[in-house]
């Protein structure tokens, strides 16, 4: 469901020749449905209105979501049949479109930017199993993809590539750095069970911390669910990236 005005909003950016891609943002349609899609409601517009927001201050949005994006014809029409007839080690792709087209779009030498007043809502999972499923389908293909940006990041403007470089960077090395100290935790627990505590302790305080630009952007007590969720995800859902990574070949949509 888009609000009214949103495609006014997001043909706006077209009007600056080096754009090829327009992300709108993505909030949640049953937010009110259950725990699940409360707390994705919170982590969706800290995606959009904080991440994306930085990304496109550098004209490098790194995936215009599926469920509201706007492209140069122009463009598509030169990246169709690449982006319809993409592989990955010999396995035709079949989800990730969204990310695969942008990176078509930033290939060509394009930038890519986010407009806030443009906005979809949709549905998102309301069970555990589904959401999981969702975000299998997504790491895969952030995996893929991300091996292919870091071939088309060179051909990125100066700045955008040094901008660029350094953020993926340091987004990637999260996982390492998450996964080890996951096991030091598991460690130091079985040493000093108060490790588990000051580790709730400092997941709380990180981020509440987050949870200031969650404020600024929609004045709202749902700011506890963004809170609920950095608990939830540190449980429940660790597990999910190591395994995408490991059955990245696998073809199914999952939740359809």
């Amino acid at each position: 469901m888009i609000e009214r005005g949103t495609l006014l909003a997001i043909v706006g950016p077209f009007r600056n020749p080096r754009i090829g891609a327009v992300a709108g943002k993505v909030a949640v349609y049953n937010r009110l449905s259950g725990l699940l899609p409360r707390m994705l409601h919170v982590r969706f517009t800290l995606s959009f209105d904080f991440l994306r927001s930085a990304q496109s201050t550098y004209g490098t949005v790194y995936c215009c979501p599926g469920a509201l994006a706007a492209y140069r014809t122009t463009v598509v029409r030169k990246v169709m049949e690449r982006w319809e007839n993409q592989r990955f080690l010999g396995i035709p792709c079949t989800f990730g479109e969204d990310r695969a087209l942008t990176n078509c779009i930033l290939a060509e030498g394009y930038d890519t930017v986010y407009q806030k007043t443009a906005v979809v809502h949709t549905v998102v999972p309301e069970t555990y199993v589904k959401l999981c499923k969702m975000y299998l389908r997504w790491d895969r293909s952030y995996v893929r993809e991300e091996m292919r940006f870091a071939r088309i990041v060179w051909k990125r403007p100066l700045l955008s590539r040094l901008i660029a470089i350094f953020d993926t960077t340091i987004t990637n090395f999260r996982f390492p750095v998450a996964y080890t100290a996951l096991a030091l935790f598991v460690v130091y627990c079985i040493q000093d069970p108060m490790t588990l505590l000051r580790m709730l302790i400092g997941i709380g305080a990180v981020s509440t911390f987050y949870m200031l630009y969650y404020l600024k952007s929609e004045r709202s007590w749902d700011f506890v669910y963004g809170v609920a969720y950095s608990y939830f995800s540190f449980f429940t859902l660790l597990w999910i990236f190591p395994y995408a990574v490991l059955t990245v070949r696998a073809r199914s949509w999952l939740t359809r």
